[in-house]
């Protein structure tokens, strides 16, 4: 599983309870993820950003995530 998939499988697993590893999110937090681990909790995407890139310069790895409810697309 590449990393990518894993920082996916948190951020689901995040938006949908709220919760991951014994860690609770708020909605609207900004959680960024490396390696599948919670890096930080922000409350504007810059903060997380720049405390993901502490720790890794590449931009190529890791992400930020917005904490909300899945949103259903509907096409008719």
């Amino acid at each position: 599983m590449s990393e990518r998939e894993r920082n996916l499988r948190v951020a689901e697993m995040m938006c949908q309870k709220l919760a991951w590893n014994g860690q609770s999110f708020q909605v609207g937090s900004y959680v960024a993820l490396l390696d599948g681990k919670v890096i930080t909790v922000a409350d504007n995407p810059d903060d997380a950003i720049s405390a993901l890139r502490a720790i890794d310069q590449d931009p190529k790895r890791g992400m930020v995530v917005e904490v909300a409810p899945a949103v259903v697309d509907v096409i008719r």
